[in-house]
Order: C-alpha cells, then structure tokens, then sequence
C-alpha cells in the first residue's frame, strides 16, 4: 500500500529526510511543511507555521495524510506527536512526556545520576545568587548549559570566573535565551573527543545507526561560540570495535532501560551526544531526533528504506527490521551567512548552484534558502546549505566535498575549512 507522506521542518535534516523518502516505493505523495527551496524539487512544500497545530491539522485532513514525521525538536517538546495520535495519525518522533531528555538538561542529568549513566559532575541553579557564589570556589573550566531548548546555542565552555559570571548574567537575568536560560546547569569541562550515537528506539527494541561526528564551534580548530552544527561524517574512519561496544553496554541499553524504569515510553530517534576521554565514555546531551548535521551523512550512506524503516519504528518492529548501509564515509560540510550564530544579513542570491552536476556521490542539502520574486535561490537562514560527499576513501570525500563547497558563493557566506579534522585524534 503507497502512502501519503508529512514532514514537518525546514533544514538540510529535512531536505536529507525528504530525499530518501521520496524514493520509497512505499511514497504515494510527498508534502513538507513548511520546507525550503531545495526540499520543493522532491516534496510539496506548504506554507504554514510549524507550531500551528489547527492549520497543520486541517491540512492533514483535507489532504489524508497517512504518516507524519517530525524534523525538529521545538513540535516534539510542544507534544505534536500525542495530539497526532489523538486525531489518529501514525508519528514518527517521541512523545512530549519522553522529549524531556532535550527539552531540559536539568531533568538529564539528574536520570543519568540516579541510573548510573557516566556523565560529567555537575549542580543545578534556578538561583542567579547561588549560582555566583558556587562559581567562586571551583576549579576552571566549567561547562555552564541553558537547561532549555537553545538550538545547540546555550552551552558555553567557559575558562575563567569573570566570564563564567557575565554567562549566567546574560542568561539567568538578561534572559538572552529566554525561558531556556531561567535554570542552568554547571558541569566538570571534559576534555577528550565528541561522538553523536543516533539510535532508533521502538519502546523496547534499538537499531543504533553509524556512528558520527559533529563540529559545533563556528571556527577552525573548534575555537569561537557554539552554533547548531558546521560539519559532520561518518562512520568513524579510527575508532576503536570494542568503544562501540562500550557505547552499547553503558550509554544505550542502560538509557533504554532507565525510561522503562520510568515509565516513559520512547519510539524515535535517540540521540546520545558523548564524550571520548580516554577509553571512557560519557553523557554529554541526549537529543529525541536526528541531528542536523549528522543526519545528512547518516541518509547519504543509507541503503535501505528510510520509510520503511520508520513506519517499522512506529509499529514497534524493529525486531523484524535490518538497516543496510553503504561501505562508505560521507561528511557534510554547512554553509553559513557570515555573523551566524549571532546577527547576519541574509536574502543574497546564491550563486553557481544549477551550474554544479549533483551525481551519486555529491548532493546539496538546503537548509536556510528560499526562492525571491525572480525565482532566484537566496539564503535567508543562519545555516544555509549542506553540502555532502561520499567515497570509499574518507579523504577523497573531504576532497570532493570541499571542492563544491568552494564553488559555491553569495555575498557573506561562511564555512569551515577543517571539517573531519579530528577524525585521526579517535585512533
């Protein structure tokens, strides 16, 4: 039986996401809402606001719509996904009781304490006063997070005490990240390599996905603030077997069986964001969808159905489901407006696009674009396109990638140029 098929999102995940689905045998019909200029050439994109559940609703009904799955984190903390099941229509994403692993940090780190899963020491603070004054007596670094949804901007690696304070002023009374910042979190700085351990989880069973890395700081060498993400590959091309295992036995099933413990039922993707140290693995963040950009890597490399595989998430099989993928290293290079993740000026026309030849190993994801009056592709977000390669060889693909990416032009584009750099420090 086809289907017919909702995305809800507007980035290079949901270009990625949109792209594998539209090649399902099982895709009858495709529509994104509100989607980008790059999503169009494979779905219907349609103008509505993503949080506005009435209009979303309506257009469900009048178009019968047979499955929705959901990009962004922002509708699955809002509880899109129960008030989808209350009109019964099939979600692909946690409900808002288990979304709670990304909408507070507060809450994460207190389950991973009381779960014993490895994660950095840490307090919690809803007090600005008792904030400042445990920041007086502890040793430097520290890592102080936003306990709320900050799209990836709200954790700060903070070296001495006068910025540690002017950080949890700008966030506890300035409220610079609004409610996301009236409580924080201060953890131990762990020093050691990132890895995103993306999983699909049915309530019971789990299929982790390739391991992959993510490049959070705008500039070179991870220096400057943290942004959603700059660049991403996968697999791993040095990691070491028996850390996957290690992922395995003290991240993942220990997670999955501390929400039954819970009683928080969890269908979707579960996105342990760790840490290396050493040979030791710890928690760093959990995410309840697929990062954007781990996820335009991951898809790249997918061999099997995404569809199908998420309608078998949904219907708690994925005992019955295998996920082939190919034997490959696909990285991700993000283009950005110049100033992001601060202010940037947007709406310049890019250039050189229909001149690149997408083929079997390169593909353009957008993120932030739209099409002017004139029909002419403009970036308009903070993160603008994502551009991705694959080859056999990880550093043929770096190669390949970085030459569209230096085709490609507008006025104020930003990218980095050492994306896949730390791939060698995972030896």
């Amino acid at each position: 039986m086809q289907l017919k098929i909702l995305i809800l999102g507007s980035g290079g995940r949901e270009h990625a996401l949109s792209w594998a689905i539209s090649k399902s045998p099982l895709c009858k019909k495709l529509f994104c809402i509100p989607g980008n200029a790059g999503i169009k050439d494979v779905a219907e994109c349609i103008d509505i606001n993503i949080n506005n559940f009435n209009s979303i609703k309506q257009f469900i009904k009048k178009e019968k719509i047979d499955f929705v799955i959901v990009g962004p984190e922002d509708p699955l903390v809002n509880g899109i996904v129960d008030k989808l099941n209350k009109i019964k229509i099939k979600a692909f994403g946690p409900n808002k009781k288990a979304s709670i692993l990304e909408s507070s940090k507060s809450f994460t780190k207190d389950f991973c304490k009381k779960h014993n899963i490895p994660t950095a020491e840490y307090k919690k603070f809803k007090n600005f006063t008792n904030a400042i004054s445990y920041i007086q007596k502890i040793k430097y670094p520290i890592v102080i997070k936003a306990s709320g949804l900050a799209a990836g901007k709200g954790v700060f690696i903070v070296k001495k005490k006068l910025e540690a304070e002017k950080v949890l002023k700008n966030l506890m009374l300035k409220k610079n990240l609004g409610n996301s910042g009236k409580e924080v979190v201060i953890e131990d700085y762990l020093e050691g390599e990132e890895i995103s351990c993306l999983s699909l989880v049915d309530g019971k069973n789990y299929i982790p996905l390739l391991l992959s890395q993510d490049h959070k700081k705008i500039y070179e060498k991870d220096k400057g603030p943290n942004t959603g993400g700059m660049g991403a590959y996968c697999p791993l091309p040095y990691l070491k077997k028996n850390i996957t295992n290690k992922i395995k036995k003290e991240i993942i099933e220990p997670t999955i069986k501390a929400l039954d413990k819970e009683k928080i039922y969890f269908n979707g993707i579960l996105y342990a964001g760790l840490m290396l140290v050493k040979e030791k693995i710890y928690l760093i963040e959990y995410n309840v969808r697929f990062g954007d950009p781990e996820c335009q890597p991951l898809i790249f490399l997918l061999k099997s159905d995404l569809l199908k595989i998420l309608i078998n998430c949904v219907n708690k099989k994925l005992n019955k489901t295998i996920i082939k993928w190919k034997k490959e290293y696909a990285l991700t290079v993000v283009m950005v407006n110049k100033g992001y993740p601060g202010k940037y000026k947007k709406n310049n026309i890019i250039k050189n696009l229909n001149l690149i030849k997408e083929d079997m190993n390169t593909k353009i994801f957008h993120s932030g674009t739209s099409l002017d009056t004139k029909n002419n592709i403009i970036a308009t977000g903070g993160r603008v396109l994502s551009v991705t390669s694959k080859n056999k060889n990880f550093n043929i693909a770096k190669k390949k990638v970085y030459e569209v990416v230096r085709r490609l032009k507008w006025k104020n584009s930003f990218f980095r140029k050492d994306i896949g750099y730390r791939a060698k420090k995972l030896k």
